[in-house]
């Protein structure tokens, strides 16, 4: 990947002044106008998976999520997901459902918010990869089945965790300037 600064894309003295044609129109080259649009549309889909997240958790704060979410488990989840999902259900979920029903939304509404800030954009994206699979599973679903939206919502959090999504339009890009290193932006 080459890195292109503006001080290299600035003319110098030695530089032919344009002509009257060309001097009224910047001409970015198309490697740069690519990573441009790329980055933008990272952006897009940052801002559309948190305000998914920040949407579906809502209805889940205003109350009654706990006896939806006993229902599912009982009716859906525990009757289409894979053996190794309904020990995991049975072992961990069920005894504990009070406290699930109260951390699923919330946690939603953190990733929802933080997406949309662009602030620890991987780390959020990487909490919404760890929701979406868990809802794949419950379902029964898998990456391959065509009626799998939340593998598509995967996908995109995965994109998202590699593009570093939240350079672009994000908090992340003032954190990143200051702690250039760190993974999380």
């Amino acid at each position: 990947m080459t890195c292109v600064t503006l001080k290299s894309m600035l003319p110098r003295a030695s530089d032919p002044l344009p002509s009257k044609d060309q001097a009224g129109s910047l001409r970015l080259p198309g490697s740069i106008l690519q990573g441009i649009l790329a980055r933008t549309a990272l952006a897009f889909l940052r801002m559309y998976l948190g305000l998914l997240f920040v949407y579906a958790s809502i209805p889940k704060l205003r109350g009654g999520f706990a006896a939806y979410l006993s229902g599912f488990l009982n009716d859906v989840a525990l009757t289409k997901s894979d053996e190794f999902y309904r020990e995991f259900l049975h072992a961990v979920v069920l005894p504990n459902a009070p406290l699930f029903a109260r951390l699923i939304p919330w946690g939603e509404l953190l990733v929802g918010v933080t997406l949309l800030l662009g602030l620890v954009t991987r780390l959020s994206a990487a909490g919404a990869l760890v929701l979406l699979v868990n809802y794949m599973l419950a379902k029964g679903a898998w990456f391959w089945y065509p009626s799998s939206n939340d593998a598509a919502l995967a996908a995109i959090a995965v994109a998202i965790i590699v593009g570093a999504a939240g350079r672009t339009g994000g908090l992340d890009a003032v954190l990143a300037r200051r702690w250039p290193r760190s993974p999380f932006w």
